[in-house]
Formats: C-alpha cells, sequence, structure tokens
C-alpha cells in the first residue's frame, strides 16, 4: 500500500523536482489544495504529471510551470492543469490530467472517543 500512495508534501516536492529538472531556473507555483492538510495521491499519476510537467519543460521558451488542481467531484476527484508560462507571462502550452484524492474521513476523528454527540443534519448521515 505504501508505494501506491503519494503524500501530499511528497507531491509538492515531486512538481518542483520536476520542474527543475531541465533547467534549475523555471519557477514553479502549485495551487488547488491549499485548504487540503493531509491526503495521499495515486502514485502512478503523480509519476504522469511529472513526466508532462518535463514534456512542458522542454520548450525553452518556457519560463514558469503552473500547475492547478481543480475539483470535478469534490474531495475526490481533481483535474491537473500544468501550464507552461512565457518569460512575458503568456501562457503556452497547457496539459490536463485527471487525480484522484484520498483524504482522511471524519472517522479518523472519532476513533476511541467515549461519547459522540451527532448534531449534523440528516443529509450528512
Amino acid at each position: 500500500m505504501k508505494f501506491m500512495h503519494t503524500r501530499l508534501p511528497d507531491f509538492y516536492s515531486k512538481v518542483k523536482d520536476a520542474a527543475k529538472k531541465l533547467r534549475p531556473e523555471t519557477e514553479v507555483a502549485i495551487s488547488g489544495l491549499e485548504n487540503v492538510k493531509t491526503a495521499k495521491l495515486a502514485s502512478l499519476r503523480c509519476g504522469r504529471v511529472e513526466d508532462e510537467i518535463i514534456d512542458i519543460t522542454e520548450d525553452k521558451d518556457i519560463k514558469k510551470v503552473e500547475v492547478v488542481l481543480t475539483p470535478d467531484n469534490p474531495e475526490t476527484l481533481y483535474t491537473v492543469v500544468i501550464k507552461g508560462i512565457t518569460e512575458d507571462g503568456t501562457c503556452k502550452k497547457v496539459i490536463l490530467e485527471n487525480m484522484m484524492l484520498s483524504a482522511p474521513t471524519v472517522e479518523t476523528h472519532l476513533f476511541g472517543v467515549e461519547e459522540i454527540i451527532d448534531r449534523r443534519s440528516n443529509m450528512k448521515r
């Protein structure tokens, strides 16, 4: 199970490393998961995203890579938008990819609790 999923901090590191692999001066911006504190991502998809970032940075006009994760089905399925930005700030190339995100459910906070008072509406049960 360990090798099937990539932790969120490791994903950020892999994205930055991939963007700087061909040219260390390449700028990197990652957004879309600022409110996600902990999650795991499918390792195979992370590898694909890394390869796609390298594909974008092969273009010598690309000076910055932006990786934006936008929810398709919130908390589960995200679209990864990988943008290649030129020196003048225009976007030259975009690659779209899917990414599954596994985040812990509320039950992880309830383990071992003696008394649970659930005041949620019926919609959430």
